[in-house]
C-alpha cells in the first residue's frame, strides 16, 4: 500500500512478503484489514469498546492539534486502556482469528492490523497513525531501540513480557544517553507507552508460549526536543542499554546497526 513504512525485513534474502518483515509503522492512508475482507466492527459494539476507539481517535485527534503534549497523549492512552475489559477487546477484535496465520518460527515479532470502524476514525482515516497486534513467542523479543517524531503505547492482550524502559536524556555522537524507569514484568492488561519525553527506549521479551500486545502509535510527531541523531526511515535507532551504568545511574547505550542488533538481542 502507497505510503506504507516497514521495519527492516529479518532475512535480506527473502521476499519482501516475509511475515517478519511486516513489522513497520503504518503511515498509509487505511490499516489493511487481516480479517480478509470480514466486517469485524459491523455488528453492534459493546460501549465500552464503542468509548475506547472512540477515546483513541480523540487523544489522536488531540496531539495532532497541539491541545495535549506527548505526555498528555501518554496518560489519555493508559487512562483509556485501563478501562477496557482486555479479554473483551481481545473477543471483540477476535484475535486467535487475526493471528491464526502467525507461525512463531523466528525469535522477532509477527504482526496483523485489525480494520477500525470507519464511523469511528472518521474521515482523516487511519493516515500516518496505527492500531497492531504483535505476537511472540516464549523468548521473542522487541529489540531495544528509541524513536525519533513518534509516540506509542503496548497493551498486553495476551501472555507476558518482560519490560525494560528508559527516559532519553540526551543523543550523544554514538550513543544515546539513557535513564533506567522500569524493569520487571508486564502482564495481561498491562500497559507502557513511549514518547520522545517520557520510556522513550523500549524492550520486550515474551515470557510465556505466547505473549501479544495491541499497538496504538502516532507518527510524524514534532520533535519535544533537538534531536542530535538521525532516526531510520522507520523512526528508529536500535540501541544496546545492557552496557555499565554511569556513576549517576544514566547508560551510555551504543548505537548498533540492524543486523548487529538481531545478533546480540534476537540470535
Amino acid at each position: 500500500m502507497a505510503g506504507r513504512l516497514y521495519y527492516p525485513r529479518m532475512d535480506q534474502s527473502k521476499p519482501a512478503v516475509d511475515r517478519r518483515a511486516l513489522l513497520g509503522i503504518a503511515s498509509g492512508t487505511l490499516l489493511v484489514a487481516a480479517l480478509a475482507g470480514r466486517q469485524l466492527w459491523a455488528r453492534e459494539r459493546p460501549d465500552v469498546i464503542k468509548a475506547w476507539a472512540k477515546g483513541v481517535v480523540a487523544a489522536k485527534d488531540e496531539l495532532r492539534a497541539g491541545t495535549i503534549d506527548v505526555l498528555g497523549w501518554q496518560a489519555a492512552i493508559e487512562r483509556l486502556n485501563a478501562t477496557v475489559p482486555v479479554n473483551e477487546l481481545a473477543a471483540y477484535l477476535d484475535l486467535d482469528r487475526l493471528t491464526a496465520g502467525f507461525a512463531y518460527d523466528s525469535p522477532l515479532a509477527e504482526t496483523a492490523d485489525p480494520l477500525l470502524p470507519a464511523d469511528i476514525i472518521g474521515a482523516a482515516g487511519m493516515k500516518r497513525w496505527f492500531v497492531r497486534v504483535f505476537g511472540l513467542r516464549k523468548g521473542g523479543v522487541v529489540i531495544p531501540h528509541v524513536h525519533n517524531n513518534m509516540v506509542s503505547a503496548h497493551l498486553v492482550v495476551d501472555g507476558r513480557f518482560h519490560a525494560r524502559t528508559h527516559d532519553r536524556l540526551r543523543d550523544l555522537d554514538n550513543a544515546v544517553l539513557l535513564r533506567p524507569t522500569r524493569d520487571g514484568t508486564l502482564r495481561k492488561g498491562e500497559t507502557i507507552t513511549m514518547s520522545d519525553r517520557h520510556h522513550n527506549q523500549h524492550w520486550l521479551i515474551a515470557e510465556t508460549e505466547r505473549a501479544m500486545t495491541l499497538d496504538v502509535g502516532i507518527v510524524a510527531v514534532p520533535a519535544s526536543w533537538e534531536y542530535g541523531l538521525k532516526a531510520n526511515d522507520y523512526n528508529m535507532i536500535y540501541v544496546d542499554p545492557t552496557v555499565a551504568q554511569e556513576r549517576d545511574g544514566s547508560i551510555a547505550a551504543p548505537i548498533l546497526s540492524w543486523e548487529a542488533a538481531q545478533a546480540k538481542f534476537a540470535g
